[in-house]
C-alpha cells in the first residue's frame, strides 16, 4: 500500500474485473507505472481489491471476476489518460519491455494529439494520449 497517496473524493473511476487482482496490479505498476494507492486483502492474503492511480483523477479499481469472461473483455471500451511527466513513446517503450501487447503504436494523430494504446492481461485497452503535437493548430 502507498503510504503517502491523497484520498479524495472521486468525480469518476473504472472498475475492471480481473482474473488475478495482485498479478494485474503489479502489472499497472511495472509495465505502465501507475501508483498503487490501496490494497485490500481477501481470504488467505490475496488482494481482493487494488486502487490504482494514474494521476490525480484518473483512478482505476482492479477487482476479482466474478465469472470467467468467454469473449473480449471491455470490447469497444477504451481507458485513455493524459501522459504529463515524460513521453507517450516512453511509456509504450516501457509498455513493450514488459512484454505488454501494444495494439496501436504511437503516431500523431488528425486530432493534434500523439497515443498509443495497450492491452493489460486480461484484454482492457488503454490509450496514453499527449498532445497538442503542433502548437500552432487550433483544436
Amino acid at each position: 500500500m502507498e503510504q503517502n497517496a491523497e484520498y479524495y473524493p472521486m468525480p469518476s473511476f473504472a472498475t475492471l474485473s480481473v482474473r488475478d487482482v495482485g498479478a494485474s496490479m503489479r502489472w499497472y505498476q511495472d509495465a505502465l507505472g501507475f501508483e498503487c494507492v490501496f490494497v485490500m486483502p481477501g481470504p488467505g492474503g490475496a488482494a481482493a481489491l487494488a486502487h490504482m492511480r494514474w494521476t490525480r483523477y484518473a483512478d482505476l479499481l482492479l477487482v476479482p471476476e466474478r465469472e470467467p469472461v468467454t469473449g473480449p473483455k471491455g470490447a469497444g471500451i477504451s481507458l485513455s489518460y493524459q501522459v504529463s511527466k515524460g513521453t507517450v513513446d516512453d511509456i509504450a517503450d516501457k509498455a513493450r519491455g514488459k512484454g505488454a501487447k501494444i495494439v496501436r503504436e504511437p503516431g500523431d494523430r488528425p486530432w493534434n494529439a500523439r497515443d498509443f494504446t495497450v492491452t493489460d492481461p486480461d484484454g482492457f485497452h488503454l490509450t496514453f494520449t499527449q498532445g497538442p503535437v503542433k502548437k500552432d493548430m487550433s483544436m
